[in-house]
């Protein structure tokens, strides 16, 4: 842990409140400037003209729970023409992420750290394209803190276009079957796609791993079950 100056407000970006002593990562946040950004006015500020941010018209993806940044660089790398926004909270993984994708040079990649709940906030009607939700907390027995229920679906109306994708992985079984209901009860989508075992489906030859999923195939060879959920008005 470290202790900032007590002129620098940096810790304001993330906290109500000052604390004794914070993350190192947290400060470290500001050595890529051009991968991460974590202040709200200017994710706002860049609502409904992301395409200026990235520079190109290219479609717009969104992921929610980017971990270690694994999935964002590997889609970044296999779809080049693709923008991908690769939601996070943690500093540590926000950094190496970002470090990372230096390392490789991408240009089509970016790090927020901002929660999931806010897309409206920073980003207007219909500019993403697709959504990725990667291995989210099941939340036994608390099932209403899921990230996939109707009001994200509620988001997703404002944000996604018609034709756009929600793309879902879980080693969850229950999870899984939850969505799949959830669905079908949805009035502006359709499920088009969805396995209990993606590796040993028609998908599994363009899938690309997140460091939990690689963890999961080696240590525990658990089935990864995947739905495909689209914007149909």
């Amino acid at each position: 842990m470290i202790k900032l100056d007590e002129n620098d407000d940096f810790w304001r970006h993330f906290f109500k409140n000052p604390k004794k002593a914070y993350n190192p990562y947290m400060y470290r946040l500001k050595e890529f400037p051009e991968y991460i950004m974590y202040d709200k006015e200017v994710m706002d500020s860049y609502k409904g003209r992301w395409k200026d941010y990235f520079k190109n018209d290219n479609p717009i993806y969104v992921e929610i729970g980017s971990g270690s940044g694994n999935f964002a660089l590997g889609m970044c790398q296999k779809y080049k023409d693709r923008n991908h926004m690769a939601l996070e909270l943690r500093f540590k993984r926000l950094h190496s992420s970002a470090r990372k994708s230096k390392n490789l040079n991408l240009s089509n990649v970016l790090f927020m750290r901002r929660f999931g709940e806010e897309l409206s906030e920073f980003l207007a009607e219909g500019e993403i394209s697709g959504m990725y939700i990667n291995f989210p907390d099941p939340w036994e027995g608390n099932e209403k803190n899921r990230i996939i229920q109707e009001s994200l679906f509620s988001s997703l109306d404002k944000v996604l276009k018609v034709g756009g994708k929600l793309f879902f992985k879980t080693d969850h079984d229950k999870y899984y079957e939850d969505v799949v209901q959830l669905s079908g009860n949805l009035e502006n989508y359709k499920l088009v796609y969805h396995t209990p075992d993606l590796h040993n489906s028609e998908k599994a030859e363009d899938n690309v791993l997140t460091e939990f999923e690689q963890l999961f195939l080696n240590k525990f060879q658990k089935n990864i079950n995947y739905i495909e959920i689209e914007k149909i008005k």
